[in-house]
């Protein structure tokens, strides 16, 4: 199941130029980034530090998660 979910995220979710990379990579760059989620009545927002490296790699990647579309049948 790991690795249906892997595959899933690299060719639908990731921006082409870090899908060849491994996870360990994509972990260390998209999920260990230092950042600051702020949750307001209708909103929640994402606050990542000005010098991040990878931050347009997580915003194009936050971007395609949220243009997936949920079938439910």
């Amino acid at each position: 199941m790991a690795y249906n979910f892997h595959n899933w995220f690299q060719r639908i979710c990731l921006p082409k130029k870090v899908r060849n990379q491994t996870m360990e990579t994509i972990r260390g760059q998209l999920i260990k980034i230092a950042g600051k989620v702020t949750r307001s009545a209708r909103y929640i927002t994402f606050k990542l530090c000005s010098s991040c490296l990878y931050k347009e790699v997580f915003w194009q990647t936050l971007q395609n998660i949220q243009q997936l579309r949920v079938q439910i049948q």
